[in-house]
């Protein structure tokens, strides 16, 4: 019976927790992932889908309200395997599975901090588009916001998520993208995959595109082209830059500026504190935030660049170190081996990991410059980057490039603006990239180039005061 997505989502939620109370609060979860609703909603919902089951009429009772507290389901279930049919496939896609397979895409975190614009503004780029491709650098949530979209969307009758982080070549790509669908493996399994594709609506996400990117790119132009009922969402730090694709560029969670006091009321008003906050507690930080600890985290999210996975890596040692020492501790190598989730990805369970996984995607001219681009602790500009990272097997025309492709990649952030192109490098990457450069012992050499820069800096403003002064004398005399 056509009942709606919202209702249907609320009667999933109910019957599988049947005979336990489900609250408005959890109900509102599951239907509206990541937005802010009235409590009123849920009761609308909830009227139209009991008079869709008859509630209440020739004594069948089907959903309970218990004052206070929420809503129960209370009639009796009999489960049995989904069988595939074209009424079936009229239906709304499915999160879990048949009975013995997995989950057709992961499941969901309970709120995306800082994240309820970024979910609406994906879902409808998703609905409008084709093919979207989230862009982020490593550990800012792409993964995350991808799986959060595939549960907000209603109007695919399936979706598949393929994990691409163990892929290796075009081959394995395809592969990858078989076992998620269940097809046996044969000579002409794309078509069999397109074949597949081809009869339904299908929402597909490809996770973790950026080391095998050109292989990709030629698995999703024949998708696109021969499955018209497709649409792909990929997750990488470059772009694919293919025709009709759009570029959602995920951000880091914003931070609290560093003008003005900061006080606790004012610090949990951004997402990334909000983050650290919580994530602190959940490893073991029992003290109360006043207002100067909240200044430390609200530092500690600024050095860290607002990066969802640092934050949580970092806020988990709070417990153990203290805030102070932590804060302390950030540039330290130690720092870059915290350890967080056992059960997330290899790539992801320490700061040195995530890089590591970028870091070892460069060619090795672009790991050269960006070890050597460390040693700035702030913005620089193009011509300070060749004045300092020039020399010894690297050209100005490897560092325009390598810029150009760190950028691309996520690892080196364009500061946008009036004035000068200027670019940096975020706290954690600096760290990492820092400790590279001195792992080869190249730091003396960039450290010379560094502080001649700045001397021949100091020497152009010194020559333009004095020019300056020189013309205001001579105006001066003039006018006597």
């Amino acid at each position: 019976m056509p009942i709606g997505s919202r209702a249907f989502d609320i009667l999933v939620a109910l019957v599988e927790r049947q005979g336990t109370i489900v609250s408005r609060r959890e109900l509102m979860a599951f239907a509206w992932p990541g937005l802010n609703v009235e409590d009123s909603n849920v009761r609308v919902q909830m009227a139209h889908l009991r008079r869709k089951l008859h509630c209440g009429q020739s004594d069948g009772r089907y959903i309970v309200s218990v004052a206070g507290r929420g809503y129960c389901f209370v009639a009796s279930l009999d489960w049995h395997d989904t069988v595939e049919s074209q009424e079936f496939a009229r239906t709304p896609f499915r999160i879990q599975g048949s009975a013995g397979q997995p989950p057709l895409i992961p499941a969901r975190s309970e709120r995306p901090l800082g994240r309820e614009e970024d979910l609406a503004e994906l879902t409808q780029a998703i609905e409008e588009r084709r093919f979207v491709t989230v862009v982020g650098a490593g550990g800012v949530g792409k993964t995350t916001l991808a799986i959060l979209a595939a549960h907000a969307m209603r109007n695919f009758q399936r979706a598949h998520f393929v994990d691409l982080s163990s892929a290796e070549d075009g081959a394995m790509i395809i592969d990858e993208i078989a076992s998620v669908m269940s097809l046996e493996p044969q000579d002409d399994i794309l078509d069999t995959i397109i074949g597949d594709l081809c009869a339904y609506r299908t929402l597909l996400i490809l996770d973790n595109c950026e080391h095998v990117l050109d292989d990709v790119a030629e698995v999703i132009g024949s998708l696109l082209s021969r499955a018209p009922g497709v649409h792909l969402l990929a997750t990488s730090r470059e772009a694919f830059r293919l025709p009709g694709e759009a570029i959602y560029l995920l951000k880091p969670l914003s931070v609290p500026p560093q003008t003005g006091r900061l006080t606790v009321r004012r610090a949990l008003a951004w997402p990334s504190v909000r983050l650290f906050v919580e994530r602190a507690v959940d490893g073991g930080y029992s003290e109360k935030i006043d207002d100067r600890q909240a200044e430390i985290i609200g530092a500690l999210c600024r050095r860290l660049d607002g990066n969802p996975l640092a934050i949580e890596l970092v806020a988990g040692r709070i417990g153990t170190y203290g805030l102070s020492r932590v804060s302390e501790l950030l540039d330290n190598p130690l720092a870059m081996s915290w350890r967080g989730s056992r059960y997330a990805p290899l790539r992801h369970q320490t700061v040195q990991s995530m890089l590591d996984w970028s870091f070892g995607g460069l060619s090795n001219t672009d790991q050269t410059v960006l070890r050597r681009l460390s040693i700035f602790s702030r913005e620089f500009s193009l011509d300070a980057a060749l004045a300092v990272v020039t020399g010894h097997g690297v050209e100005d025309a490897d560092v325009i490039g390598a810029i150009a492709n760190l950028v691309d990649k996520s690892l080196l952030v364009f500061q946008s603006g009036r004035g000068p192109a200027l670019f940096r490098l975020s706290g954690i990457t600096k760290t990492y990239a820092a400790n590279k450069l001195v792992e080869i012992g190249g730091h003396g050499f960039v450290h010379q180039r560094h502080v001649a820069y700045q001397l021949h800096v100091l020497g152009e403003q010194q020559t333009d005061q004095d020019n300056t002064h020189e013309a205001a004398r001579s105006k001066a005399v003039s006018a006597s």
